[in-house]
């Protein structure tokens, strides 16, 4: 017999020592994977890659924005590498192993939505003009009914209401630009933002972001509109409570309503 033994020979020979003797006993399974002879190093990888694919990302409370409903939280979790590997490399042959996860928690839970049941503030204003008109204030208010706001979180109008174009169902409607009537896609929302403008403002809410028009318009006293125009002119407020906070807006009576609800002080 040659005493030759070519390398590849012998380094199969070297891995298989190695294995024997470092790796993962024979038979060990992990969520039904089979481990058995693998390397620390090997491990660690699979243990990451495995972390990666079955990590859950919690989700918060919320509300259906057409019902009203909560949405309960979800809670989720990670992987916990380190123990996992010092789990698997320490197993007896044959053993079934589970991979142990981190829980992880929303940071509010919908008990906090529950108690949010008292008027803080309340604003409305008359509607008038074309059907054209009143169908756009009607999209809009729709838009921001029910957004729900957790302390410290920024209200945007043109982030929840988003652009008033005809693909979106908005209709042209006399707007203000610089101080003469045009006809334009979404005319009358600026109604609904001054709406909730005085709402947010009777619920001393911070005002981030506020604009005026050009001219004064019927609907609310001078100095108390609030014009938009999407990716140029936005209504900002921020929940500075303590609460979390729910926008409450519907047409009725033929005037726009906006509610503020929170916790009473």
């Amino acid at each position: 017999m040659s005493l030759f033994i070519s390398l590849p020979l012998l380094a199969s020979g070297l891995d298989k020592l190695d294995r024997y003797l470092y790796g993962v006993k024979p038979g060990v399974t992990v969520n039904g994977e089979e481990v058995g002879g693998l390397l620390p190093e090997e491990v660690i990888r699979l243990v990451e890659h495995l972390a990666i694919r079955h990590q859950k990302v919690p989700s918060e409370p919320a509300l259906d924005r057409n019902s009203g409903e909560i949405i309960p939280e979800v809670e989720g979790y990670i992987i916990d590498v380190e123990y996992n590997v010092q789990q698997i490399l320490a197993a007896e042959a044959g053993e079934r192993l589970k991979l142990k996860v981190i829980p992880v928690y929303p940071k509010h839970r919908g008990a906090e939505i529950e108690e949010i049941k008292d008027i803080i503030a309340s604003y409305s204003t008359w509607i008038s003009g074309s059907a054209q008109r009143q169908s756009n204030i009607q999209l809009a208010v729709k838009a921001i009914n029910n957004t729900l706001l957790w302390p410290g979180e920024l209200f945007s109008f043109n982030e929840v209401v988003g652009p008033r174009t005809m693909l979106r169902g908005y209709q042209p409607a006399p707007i203000i630009m610089m101080g003469h009537m045009e006809m334009d896609f979404g005319g009358g929302v600026c109604q609904v933002a001054s709406t909730l403008y005085n709402a947010a403002a009777a619920a001393d809410l911070t005002i981030i972001e506020r604009h005026q028009h050009s001219r004064p318009v019927h609907y609310v006293p001078k100095g108390k509109d609030a014009t938009v125009n999407y990716g140029y002119l936005d209504l900002k407020f921020k929940n500075n409570l303590n609460t979390p906070l729910i926008v409450k807006a519907w047409v009725g009576g033929n005037q726009v309503w906006v509610n503020i609800l929170g916790r009473e002080k």
